[in-house]
């Protein structure tokens, strides 16, 4: 199971959502991505981003950016940007490389901060599983 996907289920109960953006091809032509290419249509962009659902396992939702990248524009334009956002709209905690045991920190520190009465403790171990996207 992906990285984000173990997140995901962790924090089921406590009203976590994980998302990814889907925006660019970050390699386009190289290693797993051979024979992608930046897309030049939104169709073609979605496909990829079917694509990468099925070839990565991803089961939590995946938004597709539009062609002029303003939402990726308006996060840093970085790859692999990882965000947790609180309830109230206000970013918690914002990272340039989506870093699973950074972001399994900052949601157990936000949910508990939220519920101080059902404390979580990080305890995710990516050393036992696979890589993330």
């Amino acid at each position: 199971m992906p990285l984000f996907e173990q997140i995901q289920e962790k924090y089921a109960d406590r009203d976590v959502q994980v998302l990814h953006l889907y925006v660019r091809e970050p390699h386009p032509d190289e290693r797993s991505f051979h024979g992608y290419y930046q897309p030049k249509t939104y169709d073609t962009k979605m496909k990829y981003a079917k694509d990468l659902v099925e070839k990565k396992g991803i089961t939590t939702p995946v938004l597709v950016d539009a062609m002029d990248e303003k939402n990726h524009e308006a996060m840093g334009r970085l790859p692999n940007m990882a965000y947790v956002i609180g309830k109230n709209g206000n970013v918690y905690y914002k990272a340039d490389w989506a870093d699973a045991d950074k972001i399994d920190k900052a949601l157990a520190e936000l949910v508990t901060a939220d519920d101080p009465s059902r404390p979580v403790e990080p305890s995710f171990d990516t050393q036992s599983v696979g890589a993330g996207i």
